[in-house]
């Protein structure tokens, strides 16, 4: 088993969306149906302006992690804010987590970088490892 972290190029990005659509599946109870023209623009906004990073487990896509800078509504200075991070549920392991966060925390070195936990699975423990802060359902790194 060979696991490789990278980049996505422009031809990975319609597998990117496919492995979405089933983190989508995977908390239906939680999320509305999404719109693919919808999750299509928003990985192309973080492919172009953003950060995305995948896993891939023998070459197949297994997780992905992505985010984009926003401001604060109180400030115009930013911050990076989580969009998705996902790891297929057969796949899912502390080092696989562990890597794609510590990707996203290079991603901007120095900015705030925040962690919404919007499907009520929390990993404090991973966080607190990372030096994540908890702000509640948010976690902060800065």
């Amino acid at each position: 088993m060979t696991l490789t972290y990278r980049r996505p190029g422009i031809k990975d990005l319609p597998e990117t969306i496919k492995l979405l659509f089933k983190f989508r599946d995977d908390y239906s109870e939680l999320f509305p149906t999404p719109d693919v023209d919808k999750v299509t623009a928003t990985v192309q906004h973080h492919y172009e302006k953003g950060f995305i990073h995948n896993v891939y487990k023998d070459n197949k896509l297994i997780g992905s992690i992505g985010a984009a800078p926003s401001e604060w509504w109180f400030s115009p200075e930013q911050f990076i804010s989580e969009t998705w991070f996902y790891v297929l549920p057969e796949e899912r392991s502390f080092s696989i987590a562990t890597k794609l966060l510590a990707e996203l925390k290079q991603y901007r070195a120095g900015s705030t970088v925040l962690l919404p936990i919007s499907t009520g699975f929390d990993r404090p423990a991973l966080y607190e490892k990372l030096k994540f802060n908890n702000m509640g359902t948010i976690w902060r790194y800065n």
